[in-house]
């Protein structure tokens, strides 16, 4: 039986997703492992739907694995035994069983991720860890003005690059479907919301970076929309803070998933603080 996962994390304190053998600093991926570790006595390698960058956080990560032939743990059981290792930081919010084949990334057919900026002239120590603070008002309306210029399949070369290039090898396409960017108002705070089929390492950061100017009147809508045809990534906008970008959920042919509703917490990822 294989096992699937909805995972949560505050990733300020990781560098980043993926397991990295010589990092000192702890890794989701090297912790989650290690729990599972612990839990049935042998090494067992997870695969997640997307590999978030240190200090990203996630509400609806999306983690596979094999448990060892001969455990007998059901998917209730993984959950309350991984939440029982794993730090504060980290959750297991849900748990369920899959068809052999069903793999985190390569079964998943969108991303959705969220960035949150908090208009605030003071620092606000209660969210300043899952929120970019800005101390002006911005340009909302110019903003969502220039995600009609990101929105469809574009080559997004100019905010990122394929998570799966290796140096010397040919590079793998940066073309991406990008069907829906959002920018509005929630109370003090402005909520950017993305989806895509995937994203380019850094590709969520490197767009909140021209938005962010767009938002400070210092570039224009139809300036965005001569960065992203020049695929250049030497443009004005760097990478927006890792600490306001959340990996909110990830999508599944109907039926791959199915999570029991008596492990889910009840709230909602769309209206998720």
């Amino acid at each position: 039986m294989s096992v699937a996962v909805l995972l949560a994390y505050d990733g300020t304190d990781f560098h980043g997703y993926q397991r990295q053998t010589l990092a000192r600093e702890p890794t989701v991926q090297g912790t989650l492992e290690g729990a599972i570790q612990r839990t049935c006595g042998q090494p067992v390698a997870t695969a997640a739907a997307g590999r978030t960058d240190a200090g990203v956080h996630a509400r609806g990560q999306v983690v596979t694995f094999t448990p060892p032939s001969g455990n007998r743990l059901d998917p209730a059981a993984w959950q309350r035994a991984l939440n029982a290792r794993l730090p504060a930081s980290m959750a297991i919010r849900a748990a369920c069983a899959v068809a052999d084949g069903v793999h985190a990334r390569l079964s998943a057919t969108a991303r959705e991720y969220r960035y949150r900026l908090l208009v605030a002239g003071v620092r606000d120590p209660f969210r300043e860890r899952f929120a970019q603070r800005v101390p002006r008002p911005l340009d909302v309306a110019a903003m969502q003005a220039a995600c009609e210029h990101l929105r469809g399949e574009h080559d997004f070369a100019a905010f990122g690059q394929s998570p799966w290039n290796v140096p010397g090898q040919p590079k793998h396409p940066t073309v991406r479907h990008l069907y829906r960017a959002e920018v509005r108002p929630h109370g003090d705070e402005i909520w950017c919301d993305f989806a895509a089929n995937a994203f380019l390492t850094g590709m969520v950061r490197r767009l909140m970076g021209v938005l962010l100017l767009v938002g400070a009147g210092k570039l224009t809508p139809p300036e965005v929309a001569a960065i992203r045809a020049a695929r250049r990534p030497d443009h004005p906008g760097p990478a927006a803070p890792a600490c306001g970008l959340c990996l909110m959920q990830v999508t599944y042919p109907a039926g791959t998933l199915c999570w029991p509703a008596e492990t889910s917490d009840g709230v909602s990822d769309h209206d998720y603080l």
